[in-house]
């Protein structure tokens, strides 16, 4: 793909970002989104037949774009391979990106909806934190062995879903500090080195990044 088709689509999903974002799902069409960008109905769908076909692009970017910010973020934290850091990045990189914050906090109907049109991409993004990384961290020696790894997901996912249902906060970095605290407190090893852990996130993440993109 040329640069001048890569700046299009780049500045398409952008259009279909900011509709998403300041004027809701319900405005996003083919002509609403070419206006944005500037761009002739034709141009948008000479790469995106309908607009949800953007819409699907615009959340694969998006998702790969907090995943990538939540590694970097993780790589660059000396303590970033315990679960309980772990988590107030993934938390931080919701409720800090704009489109993101929309999708999973503000209008989640807008991400169910782009999903059920989506016929050909069976794949939905999820910000939780699984059993399964947790049980990979449990095995690199991160999460202490007696822990229950479906539990302190279930009940993650919990928190995560009440923090959405209550928000906005006027305290939310209060809030992400002490649930962080509270997983470093009850699930967190004791360890000098996280740097296993690192990696078992960064392959973790880089597998759900590839099956976005392949789906």
């Amino acid at each position: 793909m040329s640069q001048s088709s890569l700046d299009l689509v780049d500045s398409v999903l952008d259009a279909a970002a900011d509709l998403i974002t300041n004027d809701g799902y319900g405005a996003v069409t083919l002509a609403s989104i070419a206006s944005r960008a500037g761009l002739s109905v034709d141009e948008v769908t000479e790469t995106f037949p309908t607009a949800n076909d953007a819409l699907v692009a615009m959340l694969n970017r998006e998702f790969q774009g907090m995943y990538g910010n939540i590694v970097e973020n993780i790589e660059r934290d000396p303590r970033g391979g315990l679960l309980s850091r772990m988590y107030t990045y993934i938390l931080s990189s919701v409720y800090e990106r704009p489109l993101a914050k929309t999708l999973f906090v503000i209008d989640r109907e807008a991400l169910n909806s782009i999903m059920r049109n989506a016929h050909s991409f069976v794949y939905v993004p999820n910000v939780g934190i699984r059993s399964e990384l947790i049980e990979a961290l449990q095995a690199a020696g991160m999460v202490r062995s007696d822990v229950d790894a479906r539990i302190v997901s279930s009940v993650l996912s919990a928190c995560s879903a009440g923090m959405a249902l209550t928000a906005p906060h006027d305290d939310l970095d209060l809030i992400i500090d002490g649930l962080s605290t509270l997983i470093s407190r009850g699930v967190d090893a004791d360890v000098d080195d996280t740097t296993p852990g690192k990696a078992v996130f960064f392959d973790w993440a880089t597998s759900l990044v590839a099956r976005s993109k392949d789906d």
